[in-house]
């Protein structure tokens, strides 16, 4: 292994460890904030802690998948940085998982923030096109890369977006509805679904990514 090698495998080990890191910091904050509604037996809270959960999930796994496929030396600081932003919005989120509108709130700013760290990929994708050329597999694993990274932020991106602007505005025009009459467990449902899409998709991209590094 020559020392470019050996540079790469250090950012990618420092990058599994930032994101192992901060995702087991978000899951013990939701275990603890879950504490509470699972023992009461308040099921309204239930599907926030499902939710919380999926989201985990779905952001280690996106993580982990981009991290293999192109993070490579020099370590790219913003890029980390926003990592750790995104894991104290988590932590902020689930500490308020029994109030919805703020829940919604963290979650708009999550999502926000997550557009800022698509851009940034994008530009550590596109700055490493040239070790992608060498040969076919490699050359069709950087259009997979591409093209998915483009993919997620013009759908992705956008409806997680519209969708909590559009939660945080009903709850916050008709509190009475949403919140004293407990509608608001319609729209974490709602959430909820469309976490568990994102996370089944994510996971699908998984196998083929992990089938395209394989081969180049």
């Amino acid at each position: 292994m020559n020392n470019k090698e050996k540079l790469d495998q250090f950012t990618l080990d420092i990058e599994f460890l930032l994101i192992s890191v901060v995702q087991g910091v978000a899951l013990g904050a939701l275990a603890g904030a879950a504490a509470k509604p699972l023992n009461e037996m308040n099921i309204q809270y239930w599907p926030y802690i499902l939710s919380g959960f999926l989201l985990i999930l779905t952001f280690w796994s996106q993580a982990i998948i981009h991290s293999l496929s192109f993070i490579k030396w020099p370590l790219d600081l913003s890029h980390n940085f926003l990592y750790f932003l995104l894991g104290l919005i988590e932590f902020l989120a689930f500490a308020n998982l029994t109030d919805p509108l703020r829940w919604f709130i963290f979650q708009l700013v999550f999502v926000l923030i997550a557009s800022a760290l698509y851009f940034v990929d994008l530009k550590l994708i596109l700055a490493v096109s040239d070790r992608f050329k060498k040969t076919k597999a490699q050359r069709e694993l950087y259009m997979n890369i591409l093209s998915e990274q483009l993919t997620e932020m013009k759908t992705l991106v956008p409806s997680g977006i519209i969708f909590n602007l559009f939660a945080v505005s009903l709850i916050w025009e008709f509190p009475e509805i949403f919140i004293e009459r407990g509608f608001h467990i319609a729209i974490v449902m709602v959430q909820v679904l469309l976490t568990g899409y994102i996370l089944a998709v994510s996971l699908n991209s998984f196998k083929e990514r992990s089938r395209l590094i394989s081969e180049s």
